[in-house]
């Protein structure tokens, strides 16, 4: 995606809408700013033309507004709060969070990795704004303990690089979401950590042309070795920079809701085992290049990489 002047557009506005709904108590502010985020988002998937995967995005994201201001009608008339099931229904669509969640990695598939961060980061931000102001945590905890689960396990036998990264998204739906319940501080930690982890390693993937794991085969040690690091410290393995916020939001959670916090605690093993089967490649012998000595001390040299952390967390933590 180049960014002329009219992409620039979009991607500020897209920007404007997230900060605006941060400063805003209103939800129909909030809502206005999602329909903004979609509009702004669209031209920046489809190139010179309308394709496939904008009117998919499009026809599920105005679904779920069509839902949630249904949703916000009913309860007026009941005069009850907005703490509805409908409207609950109606975010997680929007957000892509399980069981409504099969259309995340499908469009994400076929995207472009700059369209990819901003559909993983900014995009998620005013409606998990509004999720949080709406719908209490009794009803959340079986959403978020299912985004858990689905997004660990299904991201365990994905080839292509951008559906495994949209399963991390839907893993990390959970701990986001948990981020807006405690402070603002916590919350922002969160949110600027992993969305620079998340960029950052999405930009590693563009600048080498990756999209399948068996590609990591042909590209050189120190970049197997960044990209070891950046997944391993998003998946919040300590004592790597992600280790921190999730930290601090466990630290918390554990105050309101023991049960949700163990679901983080064990689902986080499956998504660290997620990330390092992308190197497996590299640490096995399967290697499809020449042996060789120098080749022999990197795969020696990436399996201390890996035993390395757990022995640092060890030591840490006396």
């Amino acid at each position: 995606m180049k960014l002329n002047m009219s992409k620039m557009v979009f991607l500020n506005t897209i920007i404007l809408s997230c900060l605006i709904s941060f400063s805003t108590n209103n939800w129909l502010t909030i809502w206005i700013m999602m329909e903004t985020s979609l509009f702004m988002f669209i031209p920046l998937m489809s190139k010179n033309k309308i394709n496939d995967q904008s009117m998919k995005y499009f026809i599920v994201q105005s679904t779920s507004s069509y839902i949630l201001i249904f949703s916000i009608m009913w309860t007026s008339v009941k005069e009850s709060n907005l703490n509805s099931l409908m409207t609950l229904i109606s975010l997680m669509i929007k957000i892509g969070m399980p069981p409504f969640h099969i259309w995340k990695p499908e469009i994400m598939k076929n995207l472009k990795w700059t369209e990819c961060m901003v559909l993983t980061t900014l995009n998620k931000i005013p409606p998990m704004i509004m999720l949080n102001k709406l719908i209490n945590l009794n009803l959340l905890t079986f959403p978020l303990t299912m985004a858990l689960v689905v997004g660990g396990i299904s991201g365990l036998n994905q080839l292509n690089l951008k559906k495994m990264m949209a399963y991390s998204s839907i893993f990390n739906v959970s701990w986001m979401t948990s981020s807006f319940m405690t402070t603002k501080k916590t919350m922002l930690t969160f949110l600027i950590m992993y969305s620079m982890l998340n960029i950052k390693t999405m930009i590693f993937f563009k600048k080498n042309n990756l999209m399948f794991k068996n590609q990591l085969n042909y590209i050189s040690f120190k970049k197997k070795m960044i990209l070891n690091l950046n997944l391993l410290s998003i998946s919040g393995l300590p004592p790597l920079t992600g280790f921190y916020p999730k930290w601090i939001i466990l630290n918390e959670m554990v105050k309101t809701s023991l049960y949700l916090s163990t679901f983080m605690i064990l689902t986080s093993t499956i998504t660290i085992f997620m990330y390092t089967q992308i190197n497996m490649f590299s640490i096995s012998n399967l290697m499809t290049k020449k042996k060789s000595s120098k080749m022999f001390f990197s795969k020696n040299f990436s399996f201390i990489n890996i035993l390395v952390l757990p022995i640092m967390l060890i030591l840490w933590t006396f």
